[in-house]
């Protein structure tokens, strides 16, 4: 690498560098931000929503019964049943079918949801015929878009989001609107619970999790993929926006929905950079999820691509490329968007002879043909990226623990984080970085436990079921 471009790049890799201090600092303003949002109703761009689930209880696995879940996530619905043992286990059945487009455009409420509840019934034919016809099966919806919910079983749309636009739908119970069609159809299904697919990844978690075979208690559901968030139980006592008369008696807390997306858009600790201020401008919510949009798979790529344009337009790579093209990049370099934080996954880990592997995917995934020196460049910055990534993603997860753990003075088992998404499960040294942060945050300080992190699938499915076997 050329003295000038090196210093350039040292420079870049320096700015996404993450100390210890600025991780235990973060992981205070998270708490803080934790306890503002518990306080208050209006959601506000100043701290994170810490939604209410109205899931009370937590699964030990020992639950049994059939139980139904339906996910309306994007353009797809999928129906689930899943059969649980009793005994961490579960049995499950699904399908799948892909929303036509014009029920979600130009379309109505009752049509969209007509054809939910036609899904649910034929999936209930094709699987589960023999079920008595007086016994009424609970089923959890995980609806993936912006919801006000209420209580258990209520929660009005607030927006759409995905490529959907029903006007009609906005501000209507959408748990109303599927049990009102699966009741024309003569269904016996009772839809118990709206799930929230962060909280389903905990109770998924809690669910296979045996105590006594890992020696730990599961105390955090999160997802790091596409985007990010997480969800824990919390006690009662200090959630002060909660109306009481809204939660059973005996229950004494409630799984809150962190949208922890959403910390610090103000961007009073968050590192950074005029990269970060560029991608953040390119999207439609400029000013929020800033946090999200630092650690998660959808704006990794981008995140890259900004900062090779950077260097581009400074002269210090892709020259003799723009020249031979004659004056142009190849366009999916220089249009937002392009590059996916699997391509990444790739570069962060290849040790071929002068890089020459990822040459060859970024010649067929980019069409960018490159040079060794700078496919030097993609990978150290692609590993800067990546690695602050993962270190910032533990603040919430350092957080979280800290302030549980007074709860489990008495316990001696570990604590466990149930993970859901591909860049926590696939991204090359993701978990290790994430490990590595916890480390020098020390949320457990003077305690022998430990902290361990454990892959959850399906909190979209097996989550939302087990949502509504808690009701």
């Amino acid at each position: 690498m050329n003295s000038e471009l090196e210093k350039v790049v040292n420079e870049i890799v320096e700015q996404f560098k993450v100390e210890k201090e600025f991780l235990c600092k973060a992981t205070q303003s998270f708490v803080d931000s934790m306890d503002t949002g518990l306080k208050h109703d209006k959601s506000s761009r100043d701290f994170m929503p810490m939604i209410p689930a109205y899931v009370t209880s937590i699964p030990n696995g020992k639950e049994t019964g059939l139980f139904l879940a339906a996910d309306l996530g994007g353009t797809n619905f999928r129906v689930c049943s899943i059969k649980l043992n009793g005994d961490h286990t579960f049995a499950m059945e699904q399908s799948k079918a892909e929303i036509p487009r014009d029920l979600m455009k130009n379309s109505t409420a009752d049509e969209l949801f007509s054809y939910l509840a036609k899904k649910v019934k034929a999936f209930l034919c094709e699987y589960h015929s023999d079920v008595e016809d007086e016994e009424k099966l609970k089923l959890g919806f995980t609806f993936s878009f912006p919801v006000n919910q209420t209580a258990i079983n209520r929660g009005t749309l607030m927006r759409w989001t995905k490529g959907f636009d029903l006007p009609d739908c906005v501000d209507k119970d959408v748990v109303e609107l599927l049990q009102s069609n699966l009741d024309k159809l003569e269904t016996n299904v009772h839809v118990a619970a709206l799930a929230n697919d962060t909280v389903g990844t905990l109770l998924a978690r809690a669910y296979a999790n045996n105590p006594e075979e890992t020696k730990s208690n599961t105390v955090i559901g999160c997802i790091f993929g596409t985007g990010t968030n997480g969800a824990y139980f919390e006690s009662l006592e200090n959630i002060p926006k909660l109306d009481l008369s809204t939660v059973p008696k005996d229950a004494a807390g409630m799984v809150i929905n962190t949208e922890w997306g959403s910390f610090d858009n103000l961007l009073q600790v968050l590192p950074t950079s005029v990269y970060d201020e560029i991608l953040d401008s390119e999207t439609s919510n400029k000013g929020f999820h800033l946090f999200e949009k630092r650690i998660s798979g959808m704006f990794l790529g981008e995140l890259l691509r900004v900062i090779l344009i950077d260097l581009f337009e400074r002269g210090l790579i892709f020259q003799d490329l723009y020249k031979s093209r004659g004056g142009s990049l190849p366009h999916r370099l220089s249009e937002p968007w392009q590059l996916s934080s699997e391509v990444l996954s790739y570069l962060q880990i290849d040790d071929s002879t002068d890089l020459k592997m990822s040459g060859l995917i970024m010649e067929n995934v980019l069409r960018l043909p490159t040079n060794s020196e700078e496919r030097l460049v993609i990978q150290k910055i692609t590993q800067a990226v990546a690695s602050r990534a993962a270190h910032l993603s533990a603040i919430p997860l350092a957080a979280i623990v800290q302030r549980v753990a007074p709860t489990y003075k008495d316990d001696e088992n570990d604590f466990e984080v149930g993970c859901d998404g591909s860049v926590v499960e696939f991204y090359p040294g993701f978990q290790a970085n994430i490990k590595e942060a916890l480390q020098l945050i020390d949320p457990l300080k003077g305690s022998k436990k430990k902290i361990h992190l454990r892959i959850a699938k399906d909190g979209s499915g097996v989550g939302a079921a087990l949502c509504a076997a808690t009701t």
